[in-house]
């Protein structure tokens, strides 16, 4: 990029959350409303979303249509949360479109986009210079006042809500449902999984007035039906089974896919839903990496729900793989509303797999700060367990250090290390352990085998 563009998109950084959609409104006026130029399925949550997306894209790129992908945050690029059939858009095509979004923001009366309002912009001007026919579209955080909620969505989707970003959204799970489901489009169809929190449950209830094009997806019953059948007591659970090599979080992600194309009556891409799982590269999701020989797993588990989720995957995975325990666990995150709480389900888990050595880093800062290690650390010597713990600032000290204690353990087949916590961790450690990571894991869409991979869109 050229720096001058470049520099301005940093300094955006500075203005941090905008809870309000006046600058995006004001600016997608300016370059003539890109965001009309395409359908798109929008899509909120707490966790699982970006999986959620990932697959439906894909699926829509397998069906014939040019789909263009919105997410956030990145990994390691920027350009990762602008995507088209899988590839980023290139830095030449990113820049083209933030210099027209630079100057629409110097017009007067002058209005200056946050960091995310702009890369969404830079989305919406490149899906519509590259002829995206459809588009998926994930929102940032909560969703009354996320700027993706200017798209022109045909579809709605909310994953699984949990307690996240209190300090924005609410304090309570009805008031964070009530923030994320305002994506709604009334009269459009619209898939939500199952909350078992009743307050959450009647809030999504009452801000659906269609309740004929809404569809609950529940994981208990591995099935999806329409609101009016929510609580019938006498609907058997399903004996439907889990799809070949697919890990749970797979399965709910594809399964809420199908649900929302079904209820598009998109038959032809809700035919391509299994084929897309299999086809879709999300990386930071349950990743395992060979690295000097010892496999690491690595997962952006933010918050406690996530946390919880990506243990329950490890133990699932061992039951049904035989994968080993990991030996080793490198932890940092940002701030959380209770860190007793998030810590719970990584501590059972030490306590569990009699993981030995745990090493507590501290990530980037990104939408939140990042919880000091020897804060971290305390905090996770207050659970109790019998895992040596050692707080270091440097990343790249932490995988040092996680390598050492894996092959001390056993130098002939050193047990897995465990890398989980922020977004932000994971994406300070896939270039650290994988020099080619950026391009190994710039494509959401696998191609099939003996087809080279996809470029990244010019």
């Amino acid at each position: 990029m050229s720096d001058d563009v470049w520099s301005w998109l940093e300094s955006l950084k500075a203005s941090g959350y905008n809870p309000s959609l006046d600058n995006a409104s004001i600016l997608l006026n300016r370059l003539d409303m890109p965001q009309h130029a395409f359908p798109a399925v929008h899509v909120a949550g707490s966790n699982g979303k970006g999986t959620c997306c990932a697959i439906l894209a894909n699926a829509f790129t397998l069906s014939g249509k040019c789909t263009g992908l919105f997410t956030s945050p990145h990994l390691i690029s920027v350009n990762e949360r602008i995507r088209i059939d899988g590839a980023p858009i290139a830095d030449v095509l990113f820049e083209e479109c933030l210099k027209q979004i630079q100057e629409a923001s110097e017009i007067e009366p002058k209005t200056s986009p946050t960091f995310y309002e702009a890369t969404f912009l830079v989305a919406m001007l490149a899906f519509r210079n590259q002829g995206v026919e459809r588009a998926v579209i994930e929102t940032g955080l909560g969703g009354r006042l996320d700027a993706t909620r200017l798209v022109d969505a045909d579809c709605c989707i909310l994953t699984e809500i949990s307690l996240e970003h209190t300090e924005f959204l609410g304090e309570t799970l009805a008031e964070i449902t009530e923030e994320k489901v305002a994506i709604v489009r009334q009269g459009r169809p619209f898939v939500a999984v199952w909350p078992y929190d009743n307050s959450a449950r009647k809030v999504i209830e009452r801000s659906v007035r269609d309740h004929d094009k809404a569809w609950w997806w529940r994981g208990d019953r591995r099935d999806s039906f329409p609101f009016s059948e929510a609580v019938k007591a006498f609907r058997p659970l399903s004996n439907k089974t889990w799809y070949d090599g697919w890990m749970p979080y797979q399965e709910e992600a594809a399964m809420l896919a199908k649900a929302a194309l079904l209820a598009m009556r998109n038959f032809h891409a809700y035919e391509e839903v299994e084929q897309a799982v299999r086809q879709t590269n999300w990386p930071g999701r349950m990743q395992w990496l060979n690295v000097d020989e010892i496999p690491f797993l690595l997962d952006c588990a933010h918050n406690p729900s996530g946390m919880t989720r990506a243990c329950d995957q490890i133990r699932f995975q061992k039951t049904r793989d035989m994968s080993p325990m990991p030996g080793v666990v490198v932890l940092g995150c940002t701030t959380q509303d209770d860190l007793g709480v998030f810590l719970q389900p990584i501590v059972e888990l030490i306590v569990e797999g009699q993981i030995a050595h745990v090493i507590v880093t501290q990530p980037p800062d990104g939408r939140k700060i990042a919880v000091d290690c020897e804060e971290l650390a305390k905090a996770l010597e207050e659970q109790g367990t019998d895992a040596s713990i050692s707080p270091t600032r440097s990343i790249s000290s932490a995988i040092s250090l996680a390598k050492e204690k894996a092959t001390e353990l056993d130098s002939d087949l050193p047990p897995p290390v465990l890398c989980i916590g922020s977004i932000y961790l994971i994406g300070a450690i896939l270039p650290l352990i994988d020099a080619e990571a950026e391009r190994n894991f710039q494509n959401t869409f696998i191609p099939p085998e003996g087809v080279d991979g996809v470029d990244p869109i010019a």
